[in-house]
């Protein structure tokens, strides 16, 4: 018969892994989001945009907070150390997506939202070029925070130079 060993280190892994999914998951569809508010109108465009600040500073920045330290356990108590390329990636890149978020993400959507509130409540009822360039910053710095997500997923499975 077969049994399964739980340890704490394989819980706190657990969490690692589903805090990275819980908080960076819904961040994938959030040009998706965008994309149809703008291609609808843009009606809800600026309620898109606070939403996405509103869980970029609660749920991922809170995410974020757990896979660090789970981070630091699992490099501290676990077979590899913090000298393994892996785990040094791993803090880069989350001290990375931690500074886009706070520095690049959550100014760049309030002012979207504030532009989208001002341009939806003018006579024309469109989003201004100046809200589509926005868009288009927020964009780009999403496709690389979604690549720099996806790499360390794959750095993380995968353990190259070991």
């Amino acid at each position: 018969m077969l049994t399964a060993t739980v340890t704490f280190y394989s819980v706190v892994l657990f969490v690692h892994i589903i805090a990275v999914v819980v908080g960076f998951g819904p961040t994938f569809a959030y040009g998706a989001y965008m994309a149809t508010a703008q291609r609808e109108g843009g009606g809800a465009s600026a309620a898109i945009a606070r939403t996405m600040v509103l869980w970029d500073r609660t749920a991922l920045t809170a995410s974020m907070i757990l896979v660090l330290l789970t981070g630091f356990y699992l490099a501290s108590d676990g077979p590899y150390g913090m000298g393994s390329f892996f785990v040094s990636w791993g803090f880069v890149a989350i001290i990375v997506l931690f500074g886009l978020g706070h520095a690049f993400f959550i100014p760049r959507n309030k002012r979207a939202a504030e532009l989208a509130e001002r341009d939806m409540a003018g006579p024309d009822g469109k989003l201004s070029a100046e809200f589509e360039a926005l868009s288009g910053q927020i964009a780009k710095g999403g496709m690389l925070a979604g690549a720099i997500v996806l790499l360390t997923i794959y750095v993380m499975t995968a353990k190259p130079f070991l």
